[in-house]
């Protein structure tokens, strides 16, 4: 994304470019990035916590809250990849509208909810 306007504007443009098949990428501070990611055939929403940036017990926060809460997170998928950087994957909703909330849920279900530019209004 670019240096120009605000987080939410960036967050805007970044949702539009996936939902309009682009690659798309967002910054959302250092360490930690929301992406397009294909798995198998079907096209989702990634959103990556580098090794370093990951916090002492953040893995296992998440997969606990995964599963305690599984109807408010249903469709997050949490695993580390090959460079040991925490991925929380969901497919991309058929609605435009819940692509936001499904992007909210899933930096809820990491703890990032200070991130999240729907709380900063």
């Amino acid at each position: 994304m670019t240096d120009q306007g605000t987080p939410d504007d960036e967050r805007q443009v970044f949702l539009d470019s996936l939902v309009g098949g682009s690659a798309a990428h967002l910054t959302l501070c250092p360490g930690v990035t929301a992406s397009g990611m294909q798995a198998g055939t079907r096209q989702g929403l990634a959103l990556l916590i580098a090794r370093e940036t990951l916090q002492a017990s953040q893995l296992q926060q998440a997969l606990e809250r995964r599963f305690e809460q599984a109807v408010a997170f249903d469709g997050c998928f949490i695993y580390i990849d090959p460079q040991d950087n925490l991925v929380i994957w969901h497919a991309l909703p058929s609605q435009r509208n819940l692509l936001e909330r499904t992007l909210s849920r899933m930096l809820s279900l990491a703890n990032l909810e200070t991130l999240d530019a729907r709380t900063r209004r």
